[in-house]
Parts: C-alpha cells; structure tokens; sequence
C-alpha cells in the first residue's frame, strides 16, 4: 500500500495559545488549593496552640 505523497494527515493539536491558557489555568488551579491547605494548616495550629493555653 503506498502513501499519497500531497495528503498529509491532519493534525489536531492544541495551538501555542491555548497550550499557555491551559498552563495559566493550571497554575491557578495549583496556587489556590496551596492556599486553602496553608489556610487549613494554620488553623489547625492555632486551634492546638488555643487549646495548649487553655490547659496551663
């Protein structure tokens, strides 16, 4: 079976465009669960430092 010389096959990739607004969209995404976790963590360790304080 020979391949056609003028056909190549089409390609349906993402542009360079919407590769960057995928990665924007990605790091948003990253940041914003990073901040609830930190968020949750110093919560939690002012909730054990508040209780320590109280037991002394």
């Amino acid at each position: 079976m020979k391949r056609p010389k003028d056909d190549p096959a089409p390609v349906n990739g993402l542009s360079a465009e919407q590769q960057r607004n995928g990665l924007k969209t990605l790091w948003l995404a990253v940041a914003l669960f990073a901040t609830t976790i930190a968020i949750a963590f110093l919560l939690y360790v002012s909730i054990l430092a508040y209780a320590v304080m109280q037991r002394m």
